[in-house]
């Protein structure tokens, strides 16, 4: 292991995915990305993440579910999930209070404010 803390990132943005994890990896983060729910499941199996964090909003399965269902299992309950959308951050803060998220970040600060974002969370939350 090389004591880089791991972020499995999930959002069908092919975009925002981009910019979010080369954000992430110039931090000192190791970052895998999932475009889909079947990637980041699979992603999830072997990636072994010390953060997950969602996108609110997807065409297959939304960010609530995807919390729900890695709190739900035992493999998966103590892995802190962060909440990823452009909402407001009010309306943010509620929607991932509501759906069990450990945290949230806003995508309308911009991808340069994501990575003292995530260093914050990361701190608050995990280290």
């Amino acid at each position: 292991m090389n004591g880089k803390k791991r972020i499995l990132l999930l959002d069908d943005s092919p975009i925002a995915l981009e910019l979010t994890q080369a954000s992430l990896e110039e931090r000192g983060y190791e970052v895998a990305a999932a475009p889909n729910h079947a990637e980041f499941r699979r992603l999830l199996g072997h990636f072994l993440p010390d953060l997950v964090l969602t996108d609110l909003e997807m065409p297959e399965v939304s960010g609530r579910e995807v919390i729900a269902s890695l709190k739900q299992d035992l493999g998966t309950d103590r892995i802190p999930v962060v909440l990823f959308s452009s909402r407001p951050d009010a309306e943010l803060a509620r929607i991932a209070a509501q759906a069990g998220a450990d945290g949230y970040l806003s995508k309308a600060h911009g991808v340069e404010r994501l990575g003292d974002m995530v260093d914050e969370l990361v701190q608050s939350i995990l280290w």
